[in-house]
């Protein structure tokens, strides 16, 4: 399986979708085609392809099926949006790593080229608590952002008066799973700034 983050994978498919639309040719569509292509789960690239549909990056569909709330999700296409995030205009706020794309990769159906050169080099979203509150008044206006932007600022004390409390922590992971993708964002930034792990 593949040892790529989440953010790298959202960026591969992006650079895959990006290069074969350039190129005239044919998109790759469904879960288990990202999977393949970039070795790893089915899971994790339907996952990651409902995060960048989420996010606006790609326009596609998520089905359900009777008696779950699993959804498959395709991709059917690249936003203008998509376009302008994987350039390097826009977009830099999201959880994509997208220092990792190189438009001028060539595209094969088992794998996306690396390369040695990487041609772009963004800022990787928020790094920081003023960030992340940012990027939440930016991209949503609900009660759900409103409490946990609060918490954010309660941590940011407690992060200056050197006694972050687990409780505060609790919070914000429990307030920010309700933003969906959103969270991973959140809890990553934190993760970083404190060194802890708060997934589990």
């Amino acid at each position: 399986m593949s040892t790529l983050s989440n953010q790298d994978i959202r960026a591969k498919i992006l650079q895959d979708l990006y290069n074969r639309k350039q190129k005239g040719m044919e998109i790759l569509t469904r879960p288990e085609d990202y999977a393949k292509l970039l070795g790893t789960s089915y899971e994790v690239a339907n996952f990651n392809i409902q995060y960048l549909i989420d996010a606006g990056l790609v326009r596609g569909r998520s089905l359900g099926s009777m008696g779950t709330t699993k959804k498959e999700c395709f991709v059917n296409d690249l936003t203008s949006f998509g376009i302008e995030a994987v350039e390097g205009k826009g977009g830099q706020d999201l959880a994509v790593n997208f220092s990792i794309i190189n438009v001028n990769a060539p595209v094969t159906d088992s794998q996306i080229a690396i390369g040695e050169k990487i041609n772009q080099t963004q800022s990787l979203g928020p790094k920081t608590i003023d960030d992340l509150v940012r990027f939440l008044e930016q991209n949503f206006k609900s009660a759900i952002a409103e409490d946990l932007k609060k918490q954010l600022h309660e941590l940011e004390g407690q992060i200056e008066a050197d006694s972050v409390r687990p409780s505060t922590l609790s919070k914000i992971k429990d307030i920010a799973q309700n933003l969906g993708p959103t969270a991973l964002v959140v809890i990553e930034v934190i993760e970083k700034l404190l060194g802890l792990s708060l997934k589990s």
